[in-house]
């Protein structure tokens, strides 16, 4: 049996223990106010961030969240005139240039004359006019002359029906005489005058291919091309894999190389049904006004296309890290960053849109994230 002074010395020992023992779950249970808290042990790869440590100070954390963005993609395009604002004028008849009236370059009014020519055809229409003209007078007196018989009973009905039907078909040929020249643009009144080739419409002479004195006898190579230019077109090659992304009257913007801080806002006008089987690409063609005909045909550009708009998850660019794939810094609990995988569908300068490996509400590191590694 234990002595009395032994009995103390245990008793004692036991009152530290219990007291070491209350102390110790004290302080687990009381945590300084403000401070993270983590009650798991942290994953597999994850960084901790120490309380004391200045990190803290420098790392930026935002929560992610959907936005509605516009998805955009970019296409190669070139600029090119309006079919149905651009005039190739060919010579009506074949004969020499007897005088040209513009230069390469002029802007034109509608109705404007651009040149004078002497065709030998021309000859021969304006005969054919005088000659309907001669004969249409000729088959009148006879008509005349032939009711006033029939009134003295000299001559027959049907003498006078023979009269009238010469008229008729002399006034027939003078009618087809006079629209030719008409087609040529020379009035019927004005047998003398020279052949003068007037623009369609209101534009600027693009190219001139002819000069005075020279003799054209090829009636399919153009002369003159008026355009106007004030709408141009812009043919873009979108990929295959983006067509469904396209539809008829989307916005779109053009870059120029000749202006690279200026976008100028187009609409599609229509897509092609035609797939090029050598670059798989469509066609889209594009309308844009072109105040102070700053766009020339035959200029390269970059089209961006803008889709409807849509809610996605969006992160900055900042965020991003690549090493073995594009990842993210996840914070999974205070101060506690995990690496995670993420799918981009689309990015710019400031910002990416995220496919895959993001859920609203996480909370990522937006910059200097490259400290945790």
């Amino acid at each position: 049996m234990a002595s009395a002074p032994c009995r103390a010395r245990v008793s004692a020992a036991r009152g530290l223990l219990i007291f070491f023992t209350s102390a110790v779950l004290s302080c687990k249970s009381e945590v300084p106010k403000g401070e993270p808290t983590d009650a798991g042990n942290p994953p597999s790869g994850a960084v901790v961030i120490a309380k004391e440590s200045p990190l803290r100070g420098q790392l930026a954390i935002e929560i992610v969240a959907r936005r509605p963005v516009r998805p955009q993609f970019l296409a190669p395009a070139s600029v090119e005139a309006d079919p149905a604002r651009l005039a190739k004028i060919f010579p009506p008849l074949t004969g020499q240039v007897k005088q040209l009236l513009v230069r390469q370059g002029d802007l034109v009014r509608k109705q404007q004359p651009l040149f004078v020519i002497d065709a030998p055809d021309l000859v021969t229409a304006r005969a054919d006019v005088l000659r309907a003209r001669t004969v249409l007078i000729q088959t009148e007196q006879a008509l005349r002359r032939t009711q006033d018989l029939l009134e003295h009973s000299v001559a027959a009905k049907r003498d006078v029906e023979e009269a009238q039907a010469a008229r008729d078909v002399a006034r027939d040929d003078l009618r087809r005489a006079e629209t030719r020249l008409r087609l040529l643009g020379i009035k019927s009144a004005d047998v003398d005058a020279p052949l003068v080739v007037r623009s369609p419409l209101a534009g600027q002479v693009l190219s001139l291919a002819t000069a005075p004195g020279e003799f054209r006898n090829d009636p399919t190579t153009p002369l003159l091309v008026v355009a106007d230019l004030s709408t141009l077109w812009v043919t873009a090659s979108v990929p295959e894999r983006d067509v469904e992304r396209v539809h008829q009257h989307d916005e779109a913007s053009v870059r120029v190389a000749a202006f690279p801080t200026r976008e100028f806002p187009a609409r599609v006008h229509f897509i092609e049904n035609l797939l090029d089987p050598d670059t798989r690409t469509v066609k889209v063609r594009l309308q844009l006004q072109n105040p102070g005909a700053l766009l020339k045909p035959g200029m390269f550009a970059t089209v961006t296309f803008f889709a409807s708009p849509t809610a996605t998850i969006v992160v900055p660019t900042t965020a991003l890290q690549v090493a073995d794939g594009t990842f993210v810094w996840v914070e999974t609990a205070p101060w506690t960053f995990v690496k995670r995988s993420v799918q981009i569908a689309s990015q710019d300068r400031d910002r990416a849109i995220i496919a895959a490996g993001l859920s609203p509400g996480d909370r990522i590191v937006v910059r200097n994230g490259a400290l945790l590694q």
